[in-house]
């Protein structure tokens, strides 16, 4: 006899517990801050000698700038402001000589090169990016947006103590006056000062360009500083107007 199979019976679902709105979990998701950009503050404008006002540094001028005539004469000129005083009565009456003096920073801004050369002894460029600087110093050089000023301090009596890419503050010493350099191109103390405009973060190897031991690297290095495309070259004397100006309260 066949068998006939029976359908099993459907079962009946059963129905589940309806959760009530009140029963349901509540999740509260604060709102997560947009990240805050760091404003880099803008840097203030110090004297390159300390205890020394703008306008005194505008009589202390021993030889001023001189940018080179062509091509053929890229080294020639004077790049930069040389300020010397041997006997000083001004400000005070305090007299003496420049030998020595402290050089401070005249910005914010950052080590992007040192070490000796002939016509500089011992140096130090600071850069000081476009975005620390006064937006009217900004314009009065024309330091476009990812540029930086570079400031050359020469002839120190020290080797620099410091390390590139090491931060500086405005009026922090540097350094002191002297007279280190061949003596073909320096005999009495003073402090040679430059300024040049170049894309920002350079740094420069240690350059040198007159010693007869000078390397390849080094005589490059020293070109790309003085007649290169990377800086163009810009009168200082600018700057110290700027800083007589405003210490004087007319700006």
């Amino acid at each position: 006899m066949a068998c006939t199979a029976q359908a099993a019976p459907t079962p009946t679902p059963t129905d589940l517990p309806s959760i009530t709105p009140s029963q349901q979990p509540s999740a509260t998701f604060a709102a997560t801050p947009s990240p805050t950009e760091t404003q880099i503050p803008v840097s203030s404008l110090c004297s390159p000698l300390a205890d020394h006002s703008f306008r005194a540094l505008k009589g202390y001028i021993s030889q001023g700038f001189t940018p080179p005539q062509g091509t053929t004469d890229w080294d020639g000129g004077h790049h930069g402001l040389d300020i010397a005083y041997y006997q000083r009565n001004d400000e005070g009456g305090v007299g003496g000589h420049i030998n020595g003096t402290p050089i401070q920073s005249v910005f914010d801004g950052y080590v992007a090169a040192m070490g000796f050369a002939e016509t500089y002894g011992n140096y130090l460029i600071i850069e000081t990016p476009s975005s620390q600087l006064p937006v009217d110093i900004a314009g009065l050089f024309n330091v476009g947006e990812g540029e930086s000023i570079y400031l050359l301090y020469a002839h120190m009596q020290e080797f620099a103590p410091f390390v590139l890419s090491e931060p500086i503050d405005c009026g922090q010493e540097i350094g002191r006056v002297g007279n280190t350099g061949d003596e073909y191109f320096i005999v009495e103390p003073h402090l040679h000062f430059e300024t040049r405009i170049g894309a920002s973060g350079i740094r420069l190897l240690e350059m040198n360009y007159y010693d007869t031991q000078a390397t390849e690297e080094g005589k490059a290095e020293y070109r790309r500083w003085r007649n290169s495309e990377t800086f163009r070259l810009v009168d200082p004397m600018l700057l110290l107007d700027y800083g007589v100006e405003h210490e004087d309260g007319n700006g």
